[in-house]
């Protein structure tokens, strides 16, 4: 079953979320992904968040993502993520 990262957030430094790219970029290549959003004008049509940026990775399976999120090399990149921005980040799996 797939499973698909979903991230929220607002960029508050773009020098440190250009680093995040250099970095992380290299760190999903050995995951079988699909990135399927990353967009600037999220719009909250329901409930109190309004993080304007939202990226959607799809993953073979949850295994895969989680693989990938707890690999050596994004844990190298992910803090760089964080201290460049606001947010919270989902982990759900796809209908069969």
């Amino acid at each position: 079953m797939s499973a698909y990262f979903i991230f929220h957030a607002r960029i508050h430094d773009q020098e440190k979320m250009e680093a995040y790219y250099d970095k992380a970029g290299a760190t999903i290549k050995p995951f079988r992904h699909e990135i399927l959003v990353i967009d600037d004008n999220t719009e909250t049509v329901e409930g109190n968040k309004d993080f304007p940026r939202t990226v959607v990775i799809k993953f073979d399976s949850r295994e895969e993502a989680l693989a990938w999120y707890n690999s050596d090399a994004y844990r190298e990149a992910r803090p760089l993520r964080l201290a460049a921005t606001e947010g919270y980040t989902v982990l759900v799996d796809g209908l069969e």
